[in-house]
């Protein structure tokens, strides 16, 4: 499987995920169709459907369904731009009648094409002869097509780029590049067509070169459409391992916490690890109640630490022992002199990230136990 193939699946499977969650989304419904059809338009998929029906559908019928299928996925493009500007359905009807346009004439050149199974075979290569005129209207109507419908989302793509954030400029530029090779590409191949069948002489190393060059700008393309999916997964991917992280650092604080005042928990029905591993929200979610549960136990503890010498001038991390002694007192029930509350492990700036520095300093300063009970 060809590195674009797989490029391919892996973005049809991500955007049928988003549609599957927001089915009335037509721009998300023009995605799937674009990249489904551009799937079913590989010369790999027309062989494999050639197999499956025993040798029944002839070499000439498996190229037109592949061309078909190649113009209905660049027309899905279309729509895609045109839903997402919120665009007439005027110009949607247009572009479809553009289309079927097309894909009907390039139909009408195959019947007119005499020993059409030898003429049209189902590799994208370029033929070198051309036995009938019907052949190059064939590839020329279609090519013609191609680079029109390309084009045309190139400019799209890059116009909005202009207007989005960084995340999705940088996938509509991408897009843009890999559309604007496809369009440059098919013209170029669409010249070499017009010197062979008119009798001149392309290289075949050229030629060659040029078709190599048609999946490439299809794989940037690709990658440029899942993007901001993709860099959007990486960042959550890693928002998700530093809760993980510090839940796991907060852990010896909040077991003493919890020893003293199990009934502060904030959910009292355990889960399974594994489930954890595989939901990042459940590990947010997790991550902020660990976050709490120490806040509120250590403003609980409050008066013990006082009556323990707790001096709120000094780090907390230093002061582990002055911790231990009141979590001992808590836990044998002695009564606390006062009632007052004090800010213990207090941030040097008003931010979130810095509290939390503060309560994981405190934690790793703790001594291990070892019958620490299990988090829940």
């Amino acid at each position: 499987m060809s590195l674009t193939k797989l490029a391919i699946i892996v973005a049809l499977a991500w955007f049928s995920y988003r549609l599957a969650r927001s089915p009335r989304d037509l721009a998300l419904r023009a995605v799937v169709a674009c990249l489904f059809c551009r799937l079913f338009a590989a010369p790999s998929t027309i062989a494999a459907l050639r197999d499956l029906t025993g040798g029944a559908l002839p070499p000439s019928v498996g190229k037109l369904v592949m061309n078909i299928a190649l113009n209905a996925s660049w027309f899905f493009l279309l729509l895609f731009f045109l839903f997402a500007a919120a665009g007439s359905v005027v110009r949607a009807w247009r572009e479809a009648a553009l289309m079927l346009g097309a894909s009907a004439s390039m139909a009408l050149a195959v019947l007119l094409t005499p020993d059409s199974d030898s003429a049209f075979p189902t590799s994208g290569a370029l033929p070198v002869v051309f036995p009938a005129p019907s052949v190059a209207a064939f590839y020329l109507v279609g090519m013609a097509y191609i680079a029109y419908a390309t084009a045309s989302a190139a400019i799209w793509a890059w116009r909005y780029a202009t207007e989005s954030g960084r995340r999705t400029r940088v996938g509509l530029q991408l897009a843009a590049i890999g559309l604007i090779g496809e369009a440059t590409t098919t013209t170029v191949r669409a010249s070499i067509v017009i010197i062979r069948w008119t009798g001149g002489s392309v290289p075949p190393s050229f030629a060659h070169a040029v078709d190599s060059l048609v999946p490439v700008a299809l794989l940037i393309f690709v990658v440029g459409v899942c993007w901001a999916g993709l860099t959007a997964r990486i960042s959550e991917f890693r928002v998700w391992a530093r809760h993980r992280r510090v839940y796991h650092q907060l852990y010896p604080l909040w077991a003493r916490l919890h020893d003293v005042f199990p009934d502060d928990a904030l959910e009292r029905n355990p889960t399974s690890l594994w489930f954890d591993r595989l939901s990042p929200l459940r590990m947010h979610r997790r991550f902020w109640r660990r976050l709490i549960e120490i806040r509120d136990g250590l403003v609980q503890l409050g008066p013990q630490l006082i009556d323990a010498g707790y001096d709120a001038e000094r780090p907390a991390h230093q002061q582990t022992a002055v911790l231990e002694e009141a979590l001992r007192r808590q836990h044998e029930g002695v009564r606390p002199s006062g009632r007052s509350a004090v800010l213990i492990a207090a941030p040097d700036r008003p931010d979130l990230h810095a509290d939390i520095e503060e309560l994981v300093a405190l934690a790793q300063a703790l001594p291990s136990r070892p019958s620490a009970p299990r988090p829940h």
